[in-house]
């Protein structure tokens, strides 16, 4: 069996091809690498966001980028990246079991009040 040339394939006959396969291996053996990225190397593609933010607090970030030569977008990245980093990093075994460690003392607590009021 032939191999279907997808460059040559009208529309339709892709759509018909694609009814009656059983594999895509066709498909995926014609496909080729993505262009690199314009941007550098491991360096994620930038978007534009807006907010807004109190006058004095903007005052302090300028006087910080002009103490630490930096720009004010590379000091907001940093300071989201940071925030963003601790509020979504995985809990580690010492604080799981430092959790399950007080948990369990306060349903041991709450367990021996209930029968103490019971009595």
């Amino acid at each position: 069996m032939t191999e279907p040339d997808f460059d040559r394939m009208t529309k339709d006959e892709v759509v018909a091809w694609f009814r009656t396969t059983d594999s895509l291996a066709p498909i995926i053996r014609s496909m080729t690498e993505a262009p690199a990225s314009p941007t550098a190397p491991g360096a994620a593609p930038m978007m534009l966001v807006s907010i807004r933010l109190p006058v004095p607090l903007v005052d302090q970030l300028d006087r910080l980028a002009d103490q630490t030569e930096a720009r004010r977008s590379d000091i907001i990245r940093d300071a989201l990246t940071r925030y963003i980093t601790a509020r979504t990093a995985p809990v580690s075994q010492d604080e799981a079991e430092h959790a399950l460690d007080v948990l369990r003392r306060i349903v041991t607590i709450r367990t021996t009040e209930g029968r103490a009021e019971a009595a």
